[in-house]
């Protein structure tokens, strides 16, 4: 129980890495919010499945790209638990758009759902953070200084800045809050199932441990970050050595 009487706002967390987070939290005795957007449905199925773990744990929909969503959150995380001592910066969006194809409106999209909302999030956060707290980005291998991927270019610039954004909130925040990012390589979510088998076995032959990671794995260092008091800047890139090969 390393998580017990804390409580924990994972946002995206109705699906893939973000559920597996919460699930895992509340094994670990956590009450956690279960934030998501897109789908109450499938929100509210986590939350039950949370429920079912022992934990206490409310849902709030919410669209993190409107600062007045993220505030409303906020609120009544403070109504029912006076108090927020980890913050889990998990939701964004993959667009795919040809360079030639983008826009102020879809560039300030892409930045606003991936960096923006992260940002604003922790500004809240830490004003429910008493005695210390942790914030930890969800970033990817397509945000770090050597990676990148075409036709996703605001995804993986957005994804640059949460790795920025992480280190300089860290040296701001210390030492009473501890800031970090994960920055997952390819991990079996629901989105697999929408790619080609071809796609599948081209991505492993560029993965050094020949297997994708599963999510129940990347909450593990989730996990790991938000009880540390070691780690602070880190970007941590559980990746099975994709980014050794500098593709």
């Amino acid at each position: 129980m390393k998580l017990k009487n804390k409580v924990a706002l994972i946002t995206g967390s109705s699906s893939g890495i973000g559920k597996a987070i919460a699930l895992l939290f509340a094994e670990e005795g956590a009450d956690v919010i279960i934030c998501s957007n897109t789908s109450s449905e499938d929100g509210n199925k986590v939350l039950k499945e949370v429920k079912e773990k022992g934990s206490d744990a409310i849902y709030v929909q919410a669209d993190l790209t409107k600062e007045s969503d993220i505030q409303d959150m906020f609120n009544q995380i403070k109504e029912k638990y006076g108090k927020l001592d980890i913050l889990i910066n998990n939701a964004g969006r993959t667009f795919n758009i040809p360079f030639k194809d983008i826009t102020e409106e879809t560039i300030t999209r892409d930045i606003n759902t991936n960096l923006t909302s992260a940002i604003l999030c922790s500004k809240y956060a830490v004003k429910l953070m008493n005695d210390e707290g942790w914030i930890v980005n969800t970033s990817s291998i397509r945000g770090i200084d050597y990676s990148g991927r075409a036709g996703i270019i605001g995804y993986c610039s957005s994804k640059a800045g949460i790795n920025s954004f992480t280190k300089t909130l860290a040296m701001e925040l210390a030492p009473k809050i501890y800031v970090n990012a994960v920055a997952p390589g390819f991990v079996y979510t629901n989105y697999m199932d929408t790619v080609t088998d071809e796609m599948k076995q081209a991505w492993l032959k560029n993965i050094p441990i020949n297997k994708f990671i599963e999510p129940r794995e990347i909450a593990e260092v989730y996990l790991m970050l938000a009880t540390s008091k070691i780690f602070t800047g880190s970007i941590v890139t559980p990746d099975g050595g994709y980014s050794l090969l500098d593709r």
